[in-house]
């Protein structure tokens, strides 16, 4: 009973999560937040764009337009390296692969902006190794074995932030806050997984004969009873998991140059985050941060950030531009392009990125180079849709 209650409450939550989705009607496309930033060099304090959601300033809600409704995924140090062998090694490498998948859905009404989402970072480090075979063959037995270590020192990050923000214009400004739930998790350790082979053959096979005997040992490991067993020993090393809420809260406002607001206003913005500086396995550290925007014509963005982090030295700062055309000859569509760059804890990175809107479908893609190296690099990709 308690089982089929469960069905049926996830079954309804399932059902009425559809219909609500396939009652909004669609609209066109604007592109995926995440992507934009990244794009532009992570500019995000001033800008405000109709795609806003839960990575910029929370006060750029206000500007979003119809219902917006985005996932994507990103992905950086994907890399395989070989390592030297030391000792017994047969083999040795080691493998990176950091991961940030995201969903959102953001709607402005009136004076009133509003988000709700979820994203995350899988940063995970392994180092293999694989030990030398050792193999025995004993021949009054008529018996072969063989067994092999294969050695895994890992280190995994995870990092869930649910987010849900929300924004309102104030005499000329906007005001935007975003709470977020943080989860931590970090476990680092090793797995020895160990592969035992053994075989054993009729005694009519002529053991001084190697092509005869490894024939028959080989039938044995392939077809036999006691073909292989693999056995896990696991030592962790460290094992913590925390969580925490945090809170960012953002400004913006538009400064005219003219009393007759006949040329484009300059977009300015302050973001402080992680004000409640929680307690987690890696701290978050609180930023200040300002910001400027520009768009001169409708076809261009430009924008810089400004910030300082606690407990890191010097500023960090951001400069980006965005250039997008659109064609409505029937079937909307629009082309973007993106370059950036900045310094984030002590390291410089360049960026650049290029949209692509179909109707109601965008894809976009940012490649970033850490350090304006090819050894750190990061490829971004995102297929956003807005209902």
């Amino acid at each position: 009973m308690v089982l089929l209650k469960s069905f049926n409450v996830r079954y309804f939550t399932t059902l009425l999560t559809l219909c609500v989705l396939t009652a909004i009607p669609l609209s066109p496309s604007a592109a995926n937040e995440m992507l934009r930033i990244a794009g532009m060099g992570g500019t995000r304090i001033a800008t405000s764009a109709d795609d806003a959601g839960i990575f910029g300033n929370p006060a750029s809600l206000v500007s979003v337009k119809h219902h917006n409704f985005a996932f994507g995924i990103a992905a950086e140090n994907l890399h395989w390296t070989a390592l030297s062998k030391q000792g017994r090694d047969q083999f040795a490498a080691e493998v990176n692969t950091d991961l940030y998948p995201s969903v959102y859905y953001s709607h402005a009404s009136g004076e009133w902006g509003f988000s709700v989402g979820y994203n995350a970072k899988f940063t995970n480090y392994a180092n293999f190794t694989l030990s030398a075979t050792r193999a025995e063959y004993e021949i009054n037995a008529r018996r072969f074995s063989a067994e092999t270590d294969f050695i895994t020192d890992y280190s995994l990050f995870r990092e869930d932030n649910w987010v849900l923000g929300l924004s309102r214009r104030v005499a000329g400004s906007v005001v935007g806050t975003r709470l977020r739930w943080v989860a931590q998790d970090v476990k680092t350790g090793v797995v020895v997984s160990t592969l035992d082979l053994a075989a054993r053959h009729g005694s009519d096979v002529d053991v001084h004969a190697p092509d005869q005997l490894i024939a028959a040992i080989t039938e044995e490991l392939q077809f036999g009873d006691r073909v292989r067993e693999i056995v896990h020993d696991q030592q962790p090393i460290y094992d913590r998991t925390a969580s925490r809420l945090e809170l960012d809260i953002g400004l913006q406002r538009e400064v005219w140059f003219d009393a007759h607001h006949a040329n484009p206003p300059l977009h300015v913005g302050i973001l402080f985050e992680n004000l409640l500086r929680s307690d987690l396995v890696e701290p978050l550290p609180f930023r200040l941060g300002i910001g400027v925007a520009y768009e001169p014509l409708k076809w261009i963005a430009v924008g810089a950030d400004l910030w300082r982090d606690t407990g890191q030295r010097g500023l960090g700062f951001a400069i980006g531009t965005e250039l997008h055309k659109t064609w409505n000859s029937g079937y909307p569509i629009t082309t973007a392009l993106r370059v950036g760059a900045g310094r984030e804890h002590s390291v410089l990175h360049f960026s650049a990125g290029a949209g692509l809107r179909l109707g109601t479908t965008y894809l976009e893609y940012t490649f970033g180079l850490g350090s304006f190296t090819y050894t750190s690099n990061r490829h971004l990709l995102a297929f956003t849709l807005r209902l």
